[in-house]
């Protein structure tokens, strides 16, 4: 009888254990799920499904990736944007992971259809100010159409492949695509063709100044029949060309805040 209640209470405990979530190793200290819906706009499938994902991606490179949806953020701060409302969030439910809190989120405010991208700690090297520009056009197609579901996916499908690159030493930034090379190539290509033609334009002018006519007689003399018994120079001038050559001052990076945050703002 001892052994049989023994065993039953082992059962129950392993039972409870089992139905009490897990708390993500890394992001022990969040008090938030990766996926908070507040708005209800996904249905309890759809919240599941998001969930898992935000959640394996967040494991998989060490970097939180949130999603925040709510009526009006203005309920949560008082005479703030909706960047500062995500900071709030970010700060007071401890999200990110390990002890720099690395993590982006997702804030969405439906009452003015609201959203801002923010990122902290290493989410600042991922996702830099080019990286959320793009993140972005992955996702607001989709929220212009009220398809809520398709938006958040593809956002973290975007997200997944942008950590992957960033953990590969390559993060998405502005020498990342290819036209803007391709660009700076020819820009520079332009540039060196108009210096090289001005220096040709230069040189032509002083070998043509050669050939024109001599100011002075003993140019015209023939050798042997005269002897020049004193030579004198005087130095008038010297002329110097000067060619400015353009840089491009877009040097890419992430914009980062005295906080610690960097985030994109805008309207879906």
């Amino acid at each position: 009888m001892k052994r049989r209640i023994s065993t039953l209470l082992a059962t129950m405990l392993l039972a409870i254990f089992l139905c009490v979530p897990a708390l993500a190793a890394g992001f022990d200290e969040a008090q938030l799920n990766f996926v908070t819906d507040e708005a209800g706009i996904l249905s309890d499938q759809e919240w599941r499904s998001l969930e898992t994902r935000a959640e394996e991606i967040s494991l998989k490179y060490k970097c939180g990736v949130y999603i925040i949806v709510v009526d009006d953020f203005t309920d949560y701060v008082y005479d703030e944007t909706v960047y500062e409302a995500a900071k709030t969030f970010y700060q007071e439910y401890s999200l990110g992971y390990g002890e720099e809190k690395s993590g982006e989120l997702l804030l969405l405010s439906m009452e003015e259809r609201d959203y801002t991208l923010i990122a902290y700690g290493y989410g600042n090297t991922a996702f830099t100010d080019y990286g959320k520009d793009k993140l972005a056009d992955a996702f607001l197609d989709d929220f212009g159409d009220d398809e809520w579901y398709n938006g958040f996916s593809d956002y973290l499908e975007k997200s997944d492949s942008m950590l992957q690159s960033a953990r590969a030493g390559h993060p998405l930034d502005v020498d990342s695509n290819p036209l803007i090379v391709l660009a700076g190539i020819g820009i520079s290509l332009l540039v060196g063709c108009v210096a090289a033609f001005v220096v040709t334009v230069w040189l032509s002018d002083r070998l043509m100044k050669s050939v024109s006519a001599k100011t002075k007689a003993d140019a015209y003399l023939t050798a042997g029949n005269v002897e020049i018994t004193g030579r004198e120079d005087h130095f008038t001038h010297t002329t110097e060309t000067r060619t400015k050559i353009e840089r491009d001052s877009g040097s890419g990076g992430t914009t980062v805040d005295s906080d610690g945050f960097s985030g994109k703002s805008g309207n879906f």
